[in-house]
């Protein structure tokens, strides 16, 4: 991928991160303070897509920065074995989020 095309690519995730954050904050404190209106918070099918959506992003950002950290900070060989390890700890995250939305 060229630079510009990941620079471009980073500068849609920052902007969309801000308004998604605010609601996951949001959201996390009117809900924090029992389980019962955590589990009625979810209920509802807006919020699960918001939810689903704050974690794409968040998952989506978190690796594109760990790939500059690696290419600034580790050999090719390195850098592949890390982006790999990144690439299955981030998808088993998102394995075991989905549950909390579809159940």
């Amino acid at each position: 991928m060229k630079a510009s095309q990941k620079w471009k690519i980073e500068r849609i995730l920052y902007l969309a991160l801000i308004p998604i954050s605010y609601w996951f904050i949001l959201f996390f404190l009117s809900s924090y303070s029992d389980v019962n209106s955590l589990v009625i918070s979810l209920s509802t099918f807006t919020n699960k897509i918001l939810l689903l959506i704050f974690f794409i992003i968040s998952m989506l950002h978190i690796r594109i920065q760990l790939g500059k950290v690696y290419e600034d900070y580790f050999q090719l060989n390195k850098m592949k074995l890390y982006s790999l390890i990144t690439d299955g700890i981030i998808g088993i995250s998102f394995l075991l989020f989905l549950p909390v939305l579809f159940f």
